[in-house]
């Protein structure tokens, strides 16, 4: 079931266009026969046509201008916090509390692709880019004393950014 506003738009508009038709069939046959009730029910049917047909141009209108917005502010915010947890867990495989046995070597593959996926995300700026690059860096060298360096300069990195705005 496609549930698009386009779509379930179209379905709505069609349930009040059918109870309208058979209220105004109903009101129209009370009020006076069935030439009444033909007339009442195509009149309030193709007046609710008419509403269902302009409201949906403005909903969609509306839909396609939403899209096209750019990207709430706190977006960028949002992406370095999801890359500086990324990173973190990838530093924890690399260098783990309990021991080098500790995380198979698929773990660790599988973060370290994750930690450089959210590294490379569009809404990040080119800075904290830069630091994210040299935390990876410096984790990848297998340097523990570098890496936990590197990764305090990402968490300042971060940090400028937010002050920015």
């Amino acid at each position: 079931m496609n549930t698009a506003p386009e779509n379930m738009s179209s379905r709505t508009a069609a349930a009040w266009i059918v109870v309208l038709t058979v209220l105004g069939g109903a009101t129209g046959f009370a009020w006076g026969g069935p030439f009444l009730a033909v007339a009442c029910g195509l009149s309030l049917g193709s007046g609710g046509a008419v509403g269902a047909v302009l409201s949906r141009r403005r909903m969609v209108g509306a839909d396609r201008e939403s899209r096209g917005k750019e990207a709430v502010p706190g977006d960028a915010d949002g992406a370095a916090e999801m890359m500086i947890l990324g990173i973190h867990a990838y530093k924890v495989s690399v260098f783990p509390l309990a021991g080098p046995g500790a995380v198979t070597p698929a773990e660790r593959m599988a973060r370290r692709e994750d930690a450089y996926r959210l590294t490379a995300a569009d809404r990040l700026t080119h800075h904290v880019r830069e630091a994210a690059a040299a935390t990876l860096e410096a984790i990848d060298g297998g340097s523990e004393p570098a890496a936990l360096s590197a990764v305090e300069n990402l968490m300042e990195a971060v940090q400028e950014q937010r002050c920015d705005r």
